[in-house]
């Protein structure tokens, strides 16, 4: 129980008291007692008004109207219930507060008029009663819409925290995601290259020396390559606070996907190029996922196909842009042995093609060998010219 409701309660108590132990009228007799008794029952009754408000209200209504028929002095009915109708109003229940109230005005009003007061003198009491109804019960209602209001105000704010906590999580687990994919293409395609380009040499080391240092020249390059990408990848992460470290390393787009193949050649593959359509820069996000498409792809079939030669395709179409990667090789879901668990390249790729907006799909082909296939939505433009499909072979 709150102490400012007891302090209220006493307040009235005491107020009731004095009032109706001063009260004076002809014929009546006069008792101090019972005025403290009405007193002590309404404060009493008080307490229990926020648990309780409209039995609260009947209960201090009817000591009221009981204390009224006795030979005592009466007293207007209304004031002493102002704090019961405001609680029952400010509880939401101000219909049965003006119920209660009128029908309590129209009692006394029917009493006072029996018992031969002047139409005029009843008619300026029974106004002023009324006006002191109307305001308990306008009182609690609008409190109580302050209140839902508030209420309603921080369930907006706290919901609009959550969001945001709920957006904020989502991005950090986006963000980790696309960093992974990012580490995960770099660093497969560098450690694939650079093992086949050392295996190669390791070879060749007594029969062709110069063969060898062409081939831990690749590696090196391949390497030096991916630690710019790696870099350039960590600086965009810190933001544009040293936009040149990223401008000596741009983030490889679409068309290095020709310098990402030259590399497997090195390697021994045989790798097929070609561009078909009207070639055109294409978004940053979708440059990018092109090539890391290509690349996973590309790592793939050096570490697991046992193809001998890949075919790549870059299609340019006026509203999407498609890239097949088709291997010969044994064409097993994953190109992974038995016993190796299963990676996230394929994965990895897929959700590079959903976050553009586009589809990819893998799997074994009906005549052999594996392919992916990716298509990627490009913003709306006009028609472009139509041009004859160019083919380029890398060695």
């Amino acid at each position: 129980m709150r102490a400012a409701d007891v302090l209220l309660a006493l307040g009235s108590a005491a107020a009731i008291t004095v009032a109706t132990a001063v009260a004076v009228e002809p014929g009546s007799g006069s008792s101090t007692v019972a005025a403290y008794a009405l007193g002590l029952v309404m404060g009493c009754l008080l307490l229990f008004r926020r648990r309780r408000p409209v039995t609260v209200l009947v209960l201090s209504l009817i000591a009221v109207m009981g204390y009224n028929l006795t030979e005592l002095p009466s007293i207007p009915p209304i004031w002493p219930l102002l704090l019961p109708l405001y609680t029952v109003a400010r509880a939401g229940q101000a219909t049965i507060g003006a119920a209660v109230g009128g029908s309590t005005l129209l009692v006394s009003a029917g009493w006072v008029l029996h018992a031969g007061v002047p139409p005029l003198e009843l008619f300026d009491g029974v106004l002023r009663e009324a006006a002191l109804l109307a305001l308990a019960l306008v009182a609690g209602t609008a409190v109580r819409h302050r209140e839902l209001l508030a209420q309603e105000f921080t369930a907006r704010v706290a919901a609009q925290r959550q969001q945001q906590e709920r957006e904020s999580a989502q991005q950090v687990l986006e963000e980790r995601l696309r960093i992974a994919r990012e580490l995960h293409d770099v660093t497969a395609h560098t450690v694939a290259v650079v093992g086949i380009q050392i295996s190669l040499a390791r070879e060749l080391v007594e029969d062709d020396p110069a063969a060898t240092r062409d081939l831990l020249g690749t590696a090196h390059r391949v390497n030096v390559d991916a630690i710019g990408e790696l870099e350039t990848a960590v600086r965009l992460l810190r933001g544009p606070a040293d936009a040149t470290a990223a401008d000596r390393h741009p983030v490889p787009d679409e068309t290095q996907i020709e310098a990402l193949l030259d590399r497997a050649t090195d390697g021994g593959l045989r790798v097929t190029f070609h561009r078909e359509g009207a070639a055109r820069p294409l978004p940053r996000a979708t440059g990018l996922t092109l090539y890391r498409i290509a690349q996973e792809s590309v790592t793939n079939v050096l570490r697991h196909a046992g193809a001998a030669a890949v075919t790549v395709t870059l299609r340019y179409g006026d509203e999407d842009v498609r890239l097949d990667i088709v291997d010969d090789g044994g064409g097993a879901d994953h190109r992974a042995d038995a016993d190796r668990p299963p990676g996230h390249g394929l994965t990895g790729m897929g959700e590079r093609a959903t976050s553009v907006g586009g589809t990819l799909t893998a799997g074994p082909q009906p005549s052999g060998g594996f392919a992916v296939r990716a298509r990627l939505p490009l913003p709306s433009r006009a028609a472009a010219p139509t041009e004859h499909p160019r083919e380029a072979r890398i060695r």
